[in-house]
């Protein structure tokens, strides 16, 4: 096996121990590899383990976490658009709230079937996106994004389940925020330009920058998204009234909703936003600023290890 690092989220780790205590047993029974595990101890800390593990000639490195954790490592293995010293391989082990990208991976969520993929994987080069975009300290920030990126109501169900009680725990949090964002969220004009063409006014409630397949926990909004087609899926997601919107619900769960009237969908290689009004984006499950935006594919970006 490669010279691996694993980059464990730490919060992670603590809430679901049995997992956490099944990879440790594992490290330990392949105690022949050259290993390290970096343990983060803050937000954004994953790209900072990820440069250092580059930085140390590390062959591998695993993400041990949801979506997030991800997200920051593959912004480590890239520094000013460039991957760095060509990358490592990246894998990449469920163990957290949100695991969306493993869904299109098809990696088992569960940790001891996940770890079989370590061993018995193949590497596929996968794209990702660059963003540019508002921060929410009102800066330009440009970042990159590996499974999808959302405008409007889906910044604001991260809000709301981040500021939800911390007592209630990370899934709860997540169903409320999804609840009452339905109930308050309104659909915002943005205009919309894909591939330098000419703008579009589109009124969205959503708008879905897809490279991987699912987001949400589990809702499959663009079912067709292929991550090595140097494309991304586009799907908006329209004025749907509070009663209708969660009428089809179970639609985009199962990734049968591109049909429906207020849905559209386009594909592209880039993609910029506009609204007057303030409109969220959330990348990878992590709330991450506003419009104005511009995304760019940018093909086989990196390497990845999958089943």
């Amino acid at each position: 096996m490669r010279k691996t690092a694993y980059i464990v989220n730490s919060v992670a780790a603590g809430s679901s121990t049995t997992g956490w205590s099944v990879l440790k047993q594992y490290i330990s029974n392949n105690g022949r590899v050259p290993t390290e595990v970096m343990m983060t101890g803050f937000s954004g800390e994953a790209t900072h383990l990820a440069r250092e593990a580059v930085k140390l000639g590390y062959e591998m490195v695993v993400a041990v976490g949801g979506d997030g954790t991800v997200n920051e490592v593959v912004n480590g293995l890239y520094q000013d658009g460039a991957a760095v010293n060509d990358g490592p391989v990246l894998a990449i082990l469920p163990l957290g709230s949100g695991c969306d990208l493993a869904r299109t991976l098809r990696i088992p969520g569960r940790l001891p079937e996940a770890l079989k993929v370590l061993e018995t994987g193949c590497t596929k080069r996968v794209d990702v996106g660059r963003a540019e975009f508002l921060n929410l300290t009102g800066g330009t920030e440009t970042r990159l994004f590996i499974n999808i990126a959302d405008l409007g109501g889906g910044g604001l169900v991260v809000q709301k389940a981040n500021k939800a009680p911390r007592i209630l725990g990370r899934r709860p949090n997540y169903l409320w925020g999804i609840v009452s964002a339905a109930l308050s969220y309104k659909a915002r004009a943005v205009e919309v330009s894909i591939d330098g063409g000419t703008a579009m006014e589109l009124c969205v409630r959503n708008l879905i920058i897809a490279n991987g397949r699912y987001f949400g926990r589990g809702f499959f909004p663009a079912p067709g998204a292929l991550m090595d087609d140097g494309l991304f899926d586009i799907v908006n997601v329209g004025n749907f009234g509070i009663v209708e919107g969660l009428r089809h619900v179970p639609k985009l769960r199962r990734g049968t909703h591109l049909s429906l009237d207020k849905v559209s969908f386009f594909q592209g290689r880039s993609v910029k936003a506009t609204s007057e009004e303030e409109v969220l984006l959330e990348m990878d499950g992590e709330l991450v600023g506003m419009l104005p935006a511009s995304f760019e594919i940018i093909p086989g970006a990196v390497n990845l290890l999958v089943s």
